[in-house]
C-alpha cells in the first residue's frame, strides 16, 4: 500500500493483491518500523466497518481509514477506481481521505508495477 500525506490529506493507493486482502479479510495494513518495539511503529489500516459513513480514526499509533460495508463492496467488486471524504475531526478540522487501486506506472520497471492494475493510459 502507498500512502502519502500532505497537510490534512491523506491518499492510500492499494495494489490489486490488497485490494483482494481487503476484500477478503477486511482489512488491510502497512506497517512502518523504526524500532523494533510496537510503541515504534507507525501503522496505517483499511477497515471495514458497519457504520454507514466513511471515517477515520488515531489510536496506538495507528491510522485507520473505516469503509461502510456497501462502498467496500462496490469498490473492490467493480471498476470503480476510488472513493473520497472530507471527514471531519471533531476539532473544528477536516481529513481528506482518498483511497484509489494502484494503476500500473508507463516509465517504471515491470519489477515495480507488479501486482498494479493495467493502466488505462497505456492503451493507445
Amino acid at each position: 500500500m502507498k500512502i502519502r500525506i500532505l497537510g490534512n490529506t491523506i491518499r492510500f493507493r492499494l495494489k490489486q493483491p490488497e485490494v483482494d486482502q481487503f476484500k477478503k479479510d477486511g482489512k488491510v495494513t502497512e506497517v512502518i518500523a523504526f524500532g523494533a518495539r510496537l510503541e515504534d511503529q507507525l501503522c496505517f489500516s483499511l477497515a471495514l466497518s458497519s457504520e454507514p459513513d466513511l471515517a477515520i480514526s488515531f489510536q496506538a499509533n495507528t491510522t485507520t481509514v473505516h469503509v461502510p460495508q456497501a462502498l467496500a463492496e462496490k469498490w473492490t467488486s467493480t471498476d470503480l477506481v476510488g472513493f473520497n471524504g472530507r471527514l471531519d475531526t471533531g476539532k473544528g478540522q477536516e481529513v481528506e481521505v482518498l483511497v484509489e487501486k494502484d494503476f500500473a506506472c508507463l516509465d517504471a520497471p515491470e519489477a515495480d508495477n507488479e501486482g498494479t492494475y493495467p493502466n488505462p493510459k497505456a492503451a493507445c
